[in-house]
């Protein structure tokens, strides 16, 4: 079986990260036993471990990530949804596995009906529920891996440019970040997603500011 799931969707920084992982019956049961579950559910050291026990155990593990840039320039002709069923429909195709679970969007029906229409696998049989992460060992196993990839690439953005919040837009970190970068370069860095409404806004502000300047 295979289970497949995202992280990072929401968040006006950083990439997506979409992550599929494969197990066997065992490798469930042994992953079960270790406390694997939706990724959100469990705190951060203890995903990171638990992530590289899943790479151990799994018959395969596959990652696609998305880059806020990339985000952009897509969301030019598809949806936030296409783009993750994209990249989700890529990682079902390269396993093969007939049996796959993966978290459904909020666009249920419309989003099966393309998935479907795109997979490539011979009687293949999709089990998409919400909060699948939840439910399904599996899908938690992938929310895992989704989760600490993305973790660990906001962190090297980190390093570079200092602390950067959790990147989703209701963090005072992230917004106050947003504002100081604005500020000084004028424009927003290839990692944050430009198409968000939270950076539109700041740049409206930005050049609303600008003209009430300039007829001082």
């Amino acid at each position: 079986m295979i289970g497949i799931d995202e992280a990072g969707r929401g968040p006006v920084i950083g990439p997506m990260v979409v992550a599929g992982v494969q197990l066997d019956a065992d490798a469930e049961s042994k992953l079960k036993a270790m406390g694997v579950r939706d990724s959100k559910m469990i705190a951060p050291k203890k995903r990171e471990m638990l992530a590289e026990e899943i790479r151990k155990i799994a018959d395969g593990v596959e990652v696609v990530v998305i880059t806020a840039k990339e985000i952009d320039a897509q969301m030019k002709v598809m949806t936030l949804n296409q783009i993750e069923l994209n990249a989700m429909v890529k990682i079902m195709n390269t396993f093969g596995d007939t049996a796959i679970f993966l978290d459904l969007p909020s666009n249920g029906p419309g989003f099966m009906r393309e998935l479907n229409y795109q997979l490539s696998v011979p009687g293949a049989n999709v089990v998409a529920e919400h909060k699948a992460d939840d439910k399904f060992i599996v899908v938690g196993a992938a929310s895992i891996i989704a989760k600490t990839t993305r973790d660990r690439l906001v962190r090297e953005i980190e390093e570079k440019y200092g602390i950067l919040g959790s990147g989703y837009p209701a963090d005072v970190r992230t917004t106050d970040f947003l504002k100081k970068y604005l500020k000084e370069h004028g424009e927003f860095p290839d990692f944050v997603r430009h198409s968000w409404s939270t950076t539109q806004r700041l740049l409206n502000q930005t050049k609303q500011k600008g003209i009430f300047s300039y007829k001082k």
